[in-house]
């Protein structure tokens, strides 16, 4: 009963950032209400999801590396308890419940780069040797191999541009910008011999990492940004009028082309200008909110359970499409409407998420919560 209340301590105490626990809560329910078919542009929530962990982490790089305390190995071990147990073992039902626990080779090799977090980059560079039954992988975990190759590389990056710059933070924010910008540039050579209706674009410039870094970055520069200047807070209102002014420029464009509404994979020549766009609402709406008190339990909740709740939600959706016309789940379809069932069925994934959390997350996360240092990383966003 102890470690029941604990745990709920855990899923209800604010973070440092009592804003950014609103923006992860939305980011969530974002992705949720899309892949649950109730709102057509909830994919976004993704873009926010990269643009926070490249700011909660990027920070604490930053602030260790300052202080003369980052240590690779520790920064790799939190990561790996934070990251890997709910992974794996939403890979494990997978097995179970997707691929019906078949195992032969694909299915091995589907397994294996599952869990080096090769499923999306491995078929892009070497599509010969990896063949991938999707059956094996969670749904969605493309973002975490994503986030999964910014922990490879930023703590290196971070070290490398804070030792040339003596820890100067104006200059450490001339070399993100400078990366920032530079993914556009990178998506243009990566895509140069697709033709405009190729529908390679979205797998080769919209779901791998050359594609999604800049997003990433635009977090680490917030992060930055808010160490370098003065009074952040006090230029709140004019960050997040640069948010919402941003915002209107993409609902434009999404509004000119409703296709994209329907199916945003098959956005194509958009997406070598479209990750920088949100990664820069995204960053203009963290240094708008950051500090804003937006601390009641429902949000901070939903904040610490978007990581499980990502990985639940889809593999839930998929399974209950699966035997949508079977028991219960015909029963409601039946008694509710698309938008009612799919509202119920979100509720128990928040619930099943729940539990996940306390049997399967909570245990690891107790291995590193140990100090002060690194009770703020316990907070810090995963995508999710």
């Amino acid at each position: 009963m102890t470690y029941v209340k604990e745990h709920w301590k855990y899923l209800t105490s604010a973070g440092g950032y009592p804003g950014i626990d609103f923006l992860r809560a939305t980011a969530v329910l974002l992705v949720a209400f899309f892949h649950f078919k109730i709102l057509p542009i909830g994919w976004i929530g993704v873009d926010i999801f990269f643009v926070l962990s490249g700011f909660l982490i990027g920070g604490i790089i930053l602030d260790k590396v300052k202080a003369g305390t980052f240590s690779f190995y520790d920064f790799y071990k939190k990561r790996a308890l934070r990251i890997l147990p709910i992974y794996y073992f939403i890979m494990l039902l997978c097995f179970f419940l997707k691929a019906g626990g078949v195992f032969d080779f694909v299915g091995l090799k589907s397994i294996v780069s599952g869990m080096l977090f090769l499923q999306t980059t491995g078929p892009y560079f070497f599509p010969s040797f990896f063949a991938i039954n999707e059956a094996y992988i969670p749904g969605g975990s493309w973002s975490l191999v994503i986030e999964e190759m910014f922990y490879l590389v930023a703590p290196l990056a971070i070290v490398l541009v804070s030792y040339l710059a003596s820890k100067r933070m104006w200059l450490i924010l001339i070399a993100l910008l400078a990366a920032f910008i530079s993914g556009i540039a990178v998506r243009m050579a990566m895509t140069a011999g697709f033709a405009p209706d190729d529908a390679s674009w979205h797998f080769a410039s919209f779901i791998q990492f050359h594609s999604r870094y800049d997003e990433l970055v635009a977090g680490v520069m917030a992060a930055a940004y808010l160490r370098f200047s003065r009074d952040v807070k006090g230029q709140s209102s004019w960050w997040i009028a640069a948010g919402i002014a941003l915002t209107f420029l993409f609902m434009l464009y999404i509004v000119g082309k409703p296709e994209f509404l329907a199916k945003p994979f098959m956005i194509t020549r958009d997406t070598i200008w479209l990750p920088t766009l949100l990664g820069a609402v995204g960053a203009c709406f963290v240094l708008g909110i950051y500090w804003v008190p937006l601390q009641a339990k429902p949000i901070v909740l939903l904040a610490r359970l978007s990581y499980p709740l990502y990985l639940v939600h889809i593999l839930f959706f998929e399974i209950t499409n699966r035997y949508s016309e079977v028991g219960v789940l015909k029963w409601m379809l039946e008694a509710f409407t698309y938008q009612g069932r799919s509202i119920v069925l979100i509720s128990v994934c928040t619930f099943l998420s729940y539990l996940v959390s306390l049997l399967v997350e909570y245990p690891f996360i107790r291995m590193y919560k140990t100090n002060k240092d690194s009770a703020r990383e316990t907070v810090a966003a995963v995508t999710t």
